[in-house]
């Protein structure tokens, strides 16, 4: 009986979405958009309908979008997959290597290794050592696996510490909630860390815009820890959490000292990443290494004959092949957005009057604007592929930085404070230490002073590294 209501909701999802494409196609247009434009748009509704829902796999229902933007006559074939298999499509193949490798080592166990060092018996060293973890890692991971990764190390903790009841333990709230912060903030520190830094960073380039791999970095870093700090010194105040009992942490050091000196693989592994992460500051001044074939060469050299620290086998199973069809997807579809000039209308919708506000308006505008959006759509991906370009197109209409205001449209399509329902807090949701309310009740605070914020130091930053 289950099963067949499961069916039902799910189909009765995919009725919702094809009723979208079909009233795109025979209500009257709004002033200024045109037939493929109102569709364009109707196609990335209906696919936030089927991902946020699941209807079916994330990577199915992008590629049926993608056919949707043919069969509707919005873009042709070769237009389609120009706008897929585009060079963040590529990076992102080649990004997710460096998960699947890390992944497969100690390096992330050790680094609460000394994370637990670090905060003796403090609760708030210990939640604040676990944030900047996961998001120093997460900079060059996907965040998915990086929030994984410190959720079970912070579980081992909570299960020693008095092994509470899910939602009874303050310290419990603090380190669930902290990790998965510091993933999605620590994920726009580089533009390797997030799809909607790729996003955007391609976007930039192909304006004739481009933003170094180190500037990301001088902009990113700074901004990340900073924010990632303030995060858990906030959480700390408002939830107070437990001590940590000198048990739980003889325990916890006990199952990390077990890890012994670092093996030849991991040793390697980390090597080919330095050298990856090397060669993407040096695209700064050697513009042939580009950053997308940088990836790819890199993943290749991690499955190279004498260095082997991961297999094609273990790439094609680990490596997140749903996130990187949905980057794909998106970005045609954002690719039919510009084409058809739906992006251009939706700003001159949402934002018709911005041409005669200042740069600081705008940037504070944007800022809390995507940072709603994401509450409301929860893939992180789908609202920088719904965003930038039309933030874009705002930011030249208005006199306002493209650079600034595609950044920040990044960092919140990739950032969310108040809500699990992205795909990243949804995993350490999921154990029941905190409730929704939980974090409602606390993330409305770092919302909005955090907008305030991005909205004036990534300005600040772009404009003093010469972006406009």
């Amino acid at each position: 009986m289950n099963n067949e209501k499961k069916l039902s909701t799910k189909l009765a999802m995919v009725a919702v979405a094809a009723l979208v494409l079909f009233l795109s196609r025979v209500m009257p247009l709004p002033s200024g958009l045109s037939r493929e434009g109102l569709t364009a748009l109707a196609i990335m509704v209906a696919g936030l309908c089927l991902w946020i829902t699941e209807v079916m796999n994330m990577a199915v229902t992008t590629i049926i979008m993608c056919c949707m933007l043919t069969f509707l006559r919005v873009m042709t074939p070769a237009e389609m997959f120009k706008g897929f298999g585009g060079s963040v499509f590529f990076f992102m193949v080649g990004t997710m290597a460096i998960t699947t490798a890390l992944a497969s080592t100690t390096v992330p166990t050790r680094i609460a290794g000394f994370i637990l060092k670090y905060s003796k018996n403090s609760p708030v060293k210990l939640t604040l050592g676990f944030a900047l973890g996961t998001a120093v890692l997460s900079s060059v991971m996907s965040n998915i696996p990086t929030c994984a990764l410190f959720a079970s190390l912070a579980i081992a903790v909570l299960k020693t510490n008095g092994n509470p009841k899910p939602g009874t333990s303050n310290l419990g709230k603090c380190l669930m909630i902290a990790i998965p912060a510091g993933s999605v903030i620590g994920g726009f520190m580089t533009p390797a860390g997030s799809p909607t830094n790729i996003i955007a960073y391609d976007l930039l380039a192909s304006m004739g815009r481009p933003v170094t791999f180190l500037n990301w970095m001088i902009i990113g870093y700074p901004i990340g820890i900073a924010l990632t700090i303030l995060f858990c010194l906030w959480l700390c105040f408002f939830y107070r959490p437990e001590p940590i009992t000198e048990e739980a942490m003889l325990s916890a050091k006990d199952m990390i000292s077990g890890n012994g000196p670092l093996e030849a693989r991991e040793i390697k592994c980390l090597c080919v990443i330095a050298v990856m992460v090397l060669m993407w500051v040096a695209s700064t001044w050697l513009t042939f290494l580009n950053t997308t074939v940088v990836a790819l060469f890199g993943t290749c050299m991690l499955m190279f004959p004498g260095i082997d620290v991961i297999t094609w086998d273990q790439y094609v199973r680990d490596g997140g092949w749903e996130g990187t069809f949905l980057v794909g997807g998106v970005g045609a579809m954002a690719a039919a957005a510009l084409s058809t000039g739906a992006a251009s209308w939706i700003i001159s919708v949402v934002l018709g009057g911005a041409s005669s506000w200042s740069p600081w308006a705008i940037y504070l505008a944007v800022s809390l604007l995507i940072c709603c959006l994401h509450w409301l759509c929860p893939s992180g991906p789908a609202v920088a592929g719904l965003a930038v370009a039309p933030i874009v197109l705002l930011a030249q209409k208005t006199g306002a930085s493209v650079t600034a205001l595609a950044m920040i449209t990044s960092f919140w399509s990739g950032v969310t404070f108040l809500l699990p329902t992205d795909a990243v807090p949804m995993f350490t949701y999921q154990f029941g230490y905190y409730s929704i309310g939980d974090m409602a009740k606390q993330g409305w605070v770092p919302s909005l002073v955090f907008a305030v914020i991005v909205a004036f130091a990534i300005p600040l930053l772009t404009g003093v590294l010469g972006y406009v």
